[in-house]
Order: structure tokens, then C-alpha cells, then sequence
């Protein structure tokens, strides 16, 4: 009879190994479990009816645990979990390695049945949901309105974006300057354009993106005016920075 790795010989009382090539002369009570096993595999049998097996002087618990052991620690670590103990009820010897007690996890999870390994991981959900709830990032920055721009190579959307506490009529002025510049470029490189401006109007950051043939592309650019002047943004600017060609 195969169980595992090993060959239980019930004629011989015998039970060999055949990945180290090892023979056990079982003794008395060994035997007696592990055939009675065999004989309703795939079944659980209790403590009760194993000690009813064994011989008077050696029918207890101790006893009984203890050739459980023996028989398990000669099958070998991967063998071994055919052997089942079974909670409050008794053991059951496996046909086949269950997925249940076959443990694929290596490290300090190694130890982890697959019901324990989904609890944690839903545990770890959860906890990513409530610091998400606390934690959940400011919208600094939101699109205000879209203009679209035709150039020779086609057209190009152009965003002004407001940031927080802002309105369109805060930016209007420098946001209208900064499209009719765009507009008389006689190429732009990009398909998108995001532009927004600081509280002083002396720092604008653009944000520039394109699909290209190894995907899609992003840039940022910087401008800054040493006084609350637009004038830094003409044709010259805009060819240096990348922007219009």
C-alpha cells in the first residue's frame, strides 16, 4: 500500500522508505494504527476507535499519540501531512496531499494555512481602507476650462488649471496671454498642455504631454519672472523650453 513516498508492507508489517531506500520493522502498536488507517483511508477515525485496536496494556492516549508520531516522523515532512489530525475528532490518512494542509508558503509565512494567509490579507485591506479614509489626498490643482489649438501638426488641447482657492477669474489674464502666445506657434510638440500659475503670478509650471512611438510622454517646465511680468513667455521662450517648434 502507498502512502506518500513510503511502501506500507501489511503481510511483512513493514513500512519503506523509497526516497532513501530505508525498511522499519514497525513495532506492535505502530502497525496497528497505521493499518487500521489504511484499512478507512480517507476516513476520519476517533482516538476511541484506534485505542480499541490496540492491545490492553498499551490502550491509552500517551500511547497512541506517540505511534502517531513514530509513523509521521518515518514518512518523512512531505509525506507526513497525509497523516491528519483532525480537532476534537481523531486522525485521517489522505489518498492524495490535500491543498489545504500542502503549504506553498516559504519564510515566516511557511507555517500559514491558506485560510489564515486570506484572513491576514483581508486584514491588510482593511487597513489600507482605513488609512485611505484619514489620510486621503487633497485635490491641490483642477482643471478650469479647455481650449483646443490647430496647428500645422494637428491639434493640441491646452488646460489652464487653477490651483486651490483660486478661479478662472484669477487667472484669466495671464492664462489668455499664455494661449495667444501658443496660438502663434507654428508647430507645438505636444498634444497636451496644462499650464497653472502661483498666488504672485512670478512662477508658472507647465505641464506637457504626448504620444510617441514608445509610448506616452510627459514633461514639466518651469518659469519664473523676477517681477509680476508675462513677458518671459514669447515665441523665443517657447522654442527653448521644448514646447513650440
Amino acid at each position: 500500500m502507498q502512502i506518500g513516498c513510503c511502501w506500507f508492507d501489511i503481510k511483512f508489517t513493514t513500512l519503506s522508505s523509497q526516497k532513501n531506500d530505508t525498511s522499519w520493522k514497525m513495532p506492535l502498536v505502530e502497525f496497528v494504527v497505521l493499518e487500521h488507517l489504511v484499512r478507512c483511508r480517507d476516513q476520519v477515525l476517533s482516538k476511541e476507535q484506534l485505542l480499541q485496536g490496540l492491545p490492553q496494556e498499551h490502550r491509552s492516549p500517551a500511547k497512541l499519540q506517540e505511534a502517531i508520531d513514530r509513523i509521521r516522523f518515518f514518512l518523512g515532512k512531505q509525506s507526513a501531512q497525509l497523516l491528519e489530525t483532525i480537532d476534537d475528532q481523531g486522525f485521517i490518512l489522505h489518498t492524495r496531499m490535500k491543498p489545504s494542509i500542502n503549504h506553498t508558503l516559504s519564510g515566516p509565512l511557511a507555517g500559514m494555512t491558506k485560510q489564515h494567509y486570506g484572513l491576514l490579507i483581508a486584514q491588510i485591506l482593511l487597513l489600507i481602507i482605513f488609512i485611505h479614509s484619514i489620510f486621503e489626498p487633497a485635490k491641490l490643482i483642477k482643471p478650469l476650462n479647455k481650449h483646443e489649438i490647430t496647428t500645422s501638426t494637428g491639434i493640441v488641447s491646452y488646460y489652464p488649471v487653477a490651483n486651490e482657492g483660486e478661479t478662472l477669474a484669477d487667472i484669466e489674464h495671464l492664462s489668455d496671454f499664455f494661449l495667444r502666445q501658443l496660438e502663434r506657434c507654428d508647430t507645438v510638440l505636444w498634444d497636451d498642455v496644462f499650464v497653472s500659475f502661483s498666488h504672485d503670478q512670478r512662477v508658472s509650471s507647465i505641464v506637457l504631454k504626448r504620444e510617441g512611438v514608445e509610448g506616452t510622454e510627459v514633461k514639466n517646465v518651469k518659469g519664473l519672472s523676477s517681477a509680476v511680468s508675462e513677458n518671459y513667455i514669447d515665441q523665443s521662450w517657447l522654442r527653448r523650453t521644448g514646447i513650440c517648434g
